[in-house]
């Protein structure tokens, strides 16, 4: 670092400590400063900063291959990573959060309604502002909200995430499918299809309530944010309650009757994240509610499989929606220190920039922005016109109130398959955690 003058005062501090005095010491500290002809020391550089993300369920990890793509465009700079299971890495930030020792950058989820959501992480304080980098560039229009606390940008899109059904076709053509079906009574008929060749329609990680809250979602967009998108603005006016909807009513009663009808794998409450991988790739079942980027990454493990991501089937085919939205940020923990925060807000400069193609060409989801739905992969197929169309939603826990609503949601789901717990008893728990 460039020789400087270093200033110093009666009780000195090193060039790194930040002294907090009351404003007038601090003006009166200032003007010394200035007449004695010296300038604040500058803040020292950071050469190294830490990165914490999920593990990636199926092939390469799309945070990692960002972290090697920035260090290989900027060899002098070191990216540290840390991962965490899925199932986990939403507590497992809030608690690095609350002790203080939460790395420098890490993934985010936009909205407010999980653990590591950026409305909730920002109003804490644990944010840094992004108003200074090219974050706002990567929001998509209309979606602003889920990004930013009056004005002041707390987190950057990583992609474009479709949460649906991912199908391997291939199949269920060989066990006498025309395709993948277009209704909920067609799905119902296939579940028996499924069962005949010694498989099921879906898998599903019933023990990990990360899932079994996102397969709502999935299931919930053409009984719910299909007829009405502004659904959740109306839960938050308080005009409308999970418990009296008819269609979140509807949807959970689908577990039952999915599961009553052998469409889930045996005993699916006990269902991990790597029952679905193992079921998918080892062609024990035909489909799961997963992102659309894992098309990619199952397909990569079988070579001979042919996965699609593919909505929920409606009750009526007309009636298909599927949820699109960017689900995936990163932010910078506003506790860091200055030289951490500078390089960190580079390393998104470098992911909005040049690394820009990186996440997505790994997660197999759709740039972040100015995505061509009309020259999707082929693993797109099911779900192309509905993109194009503009018959989507997003993601729903990211317009929830807080992340207890999503728990008792996917908690809910489990007590579901056990027969533990009834549809009532899940949307009123839902409605008291709002």
């Amino acid at each position: 670092m460039p020789s400087r003058k270093v200033c110093s005062m009666t009780q000195h501090t090193r060039s790194m400590r930040r002294v907090f005095a009351p404003a007038a010491v601090s003006l009166l500290a200032a003007g010394a400063l200035v007449l004695s002809g010296c300038t604040p020391a500058p803040v020292e550089e950071a050469t190294e900063i830490s990165l914490f993300f999920p593990v990636a369920e199926s092939g390469d990890n799309p945070y990692k291959a960002l972290a090697d793509a920035f260090m290989e465009a900027n060899p002098d700079f070191t990216i540290n990573v840390e991962e965490a299971g899925g199932d986990t890495y939403a507590q497992s930030l809030a608690t690095k959060l609350q002790a203080g020792n939460a790395p420098d950058v890490f993934m985010t989820a936009p909205g407010r309604g999980q653990l590591n959501s950026v409305l909730t992480l920002a109003e804490a304080g644990y944010l840094a502002s992004l108003d200074d980098t090219a974050a706002a560039t990567t929001i998509p229009a209309g979606t602003e909200a889920n990004f930013e606390i009056d004005g002041t940008v707390y987190a950057q899109g990583l992609d474009f995430t479709v949460a649906a059904i991912v199908a391997n076709l291939a199949i269920m053509k060989a066990d006498g499918l025309e395709g993948y079906p277009e209704t909920y009574d067609d799905l119902l008929d296939a579940c028996a299809v499924a069962r005949d060749n010694g498989r099921s329609f879906f898998v599903i990680a019933g023990a990990m309530q990360p899932n079994t809250g996102f397969f709502s979602m999935v299931m919930a967009g053409d009984l719910v944010y299909g007829p009405n998108p502004n659904w959740n603005v109306e839960r938050q006016a308080d005009e409308v309650t999970f418990a009296d909807d008819s269609g979140w009513q509807a949807t959970l009663e689908r577990f039952t009757e999915l599961n009553e009808a052998g469409c889930f794998q045996d005993a699916p409450e006990a269902g991990t994240f790597d029952t679905i991988t193992n079921s998918l790739v080892g062609e024990t079942a035909y489909a799961g509610a997963i992102p659309s980027g894992a098309a990619f990454g199952l397909g990569g493990a079988n070579p001979n499989a042919e996965f699609v991501v593919n909505p929920f089937p409606a009750e009526s085919a007309d009636d298909a929606v599927v949820s699109a939205s960017v689900n995936y940020a990163l932010s910078v923990n506003a506790k860091s220190s200055p030289g951490a925060i500078a390089l960190a807000k580079t390393f998104l400069e470098f992911a909005s920039g040049e690394g820009s193609g990186v996440y997505p060409a790994i997660s197999g989801n759709l740039p972040v922005v100015g995505a061509d739905f009309g020259a999707l992969p082929p693993q797109y197929g099911g779900v192309a016109q509905l993109l194009t169309d503009g018959k989507t939603y997003a993601l729903p826990n990211s317009g929830w109130e807080s992340p207890e609503v999503y728990s008792a949601l996917g908690t809910g789901v489990q007590g579901i398959l056990t027969g533990q717990a009834s549809v009532e008893d899940v949307l009123a728990e839902m409605d008291s955690a709002w």
